[in-house]
């Protein structure tokens, strides 16, 4: 696959992205919302309480992921899609998951996310809404060869309380400096085969008989 370096690719493989969480985590019951790249104060992503874009026949939530945030890696990207997810399930079925206009996370949404292999935990004002990766999640990432993504724009103040009235991810913005992925890849160097794992591991290549290496 090609890097993720475009943001038109990027755009494309994040509907790609949506539809395997859809499917492994929803039973694909999700209606597939509008996904858009754009800086989210405070936060890594959002989706819309409304019906926000419209073709004139139909209409669809947006699911926003924050622009600035891009390039965290995959498994995080992961764990904020389904983040959102959760929020488009519950609204779906009528589970009131956040109050205050959306902003505070409440016990329903731990639950849903938990469910679905997030690990979450308490902000003192936001609620049940600091949302992180588990190994379920990087396994999920791992068996779909989900790519981390390397680009994101560049913005001016860009560190802002968390939360917002949108459902949205309320997980505190950091700095910008690029966390390594907590998974590794390996290629073959002679048939360019590649997987990836969680940890340092010697593996060989059955069909050219030489070991894998971890590619830059």
């Amino acid at each position: 696959m090609k890097q993720l370096t475009n943001y038109q690719r990027v755009s494309n493989y994040l509907v790609k992205v949506f539809k395997a969480v859809n499917e492994e985590y929803f039973e694909n019951e999700l209606e597939i919302p509008t996904i858009t790249i754009q800086s989210t104060v405070g936060a890594y992503g959002h989706v819309s309480v409304s019906k926000l874009w419209t073709n004139g026949e139909t209409a669809t939530h947006e699911l926003n992921l924050s622009a600035d945030y891009l390039n965290r890696p995959i498994e995080n990207v992961v764990a904020t899609l389904i983040h959102e997810g959760c929020h488009l399930y519950a609204m779906q079925k009528g589970i009131k998951d956040t109050s205050n206009r959306g902003v505070y996370h409440n016990k329903r949404f731990k639950e849903l996310a938990e469910a679905r292999g997030l690990h979450i935990e308490r902000h003192p004002r936001y609620g049940w809404t600091l949302t992180e990766p588990t190994e379920e999640t990087l396994d999920f990432c791992i068996s779909h060869d989900f790519e981390d993504i390397l680009i994101f724009r560049k913005s001016f103040g860009s560190i802002a309380p968390v939360g917002g009235s949108k459902s949205g991810n309320g997980a505190e913005a950091p700095k910008k400096i690029r966390k390594p992925s907590s998974t590794r890849k390996y290629i073959c160097p002679c048939c360019g085969n590649s997987f990836r794992a969680t940890k340092n591991i010697n593996v060989l290549c059955m069909d050219c008989n030489v070991q894998f290496v971890l590619a830059e």
